[in-house]
Order: structure tokens, then sequence, then C-alpha cells
């Protein structure tokens, strides 16, 4: 975990852009923000299946191809569970895990290279 410094400024707190670019947050990305004693926690707003299978496809189309798609992710246990398709007929390729945030979870998911590799056959 990285501490970083900021001040208060006419009673705002602005974080330096560098760090909402290290966290993948973009503008309109909401957060939670979370007050405990006299401290602040600020964490992204949970998910919805919307937005992961989004993220879901990115992921395909950057690391496998885009002749993929994805079903509908499923919430197990705090997480999502993604099933890789094919997008030209009903195969499953594989699954992706995707933390409530949005990240993706890389020992729970089948690699790029798996879900290339199935996609390949026919």
């Amino acid at each position: 975990m990285e501490t970083i410094v900021v001040k208060l400024k006419d009673k705002a707190l602005v974080l330096p852009p560098e760090i909402g670019k290290q966290l993948g947050w973009e503008s309109g990305t909401k957060l939670f923000v979370e007050t405990q004693e006299h401290d602040l926690y600020v964490r992204r707003q949970e998910l919805g299946a919307e937005e992961i299978a989004r993220l879901a496809r990115i992921h395909l189309a950057e690391h496998v191809g885009n002749a993929t798609d994805v079903k509908t992710p499923v919430r197990l246990n705090g997480k999502w569970r993604v099933e890789a398709v094919l997008s030209y007929r009903p195969q499953t390729i594989g699954y992706m895990t995707f933390t409530a945030q949005g990240e993706l979870i890389e020992d729970e998911s089948d690699s790029p290279a798996k879900l290339q590799g199935l996609s390949d056959e026919d």
C-alpha cells in the first residue's frame, strides 16, 4: 500500500490525477467515502454485472481476440465470475474472476494463453 500526503484546500480534498490513473479511476467513477473517528477511507464503489461484462470484454479483446464475448456475469462470494465464449458460436473458452470493484483476479481466472488456445480450436 502506497501512502501519499495531500493538503486540504478550501475544505476540499483533492487527489493528484496520477493517483486516480494508477487506480483505474476515470471521470465519473463512483467512490465510497467512509469516516471512522479521525480517519477517512476511500474505495471504489462495487460494480454491477453490466460494468463487469464491459471490463471482461475489454480484457478479452486486448489479450485474446475480438471473436470473443461474455455471458452475463454471476456474483459469487463477493466476486464476479464471468464465462468467456466465442462470439460466433456458443462455445465456452474459459472463465475470469473479478473483484467487486472490477479488478481481474488472475490466479482465479484462466490465462489469456489458455483462452486463446481454446478459441483457436474448431
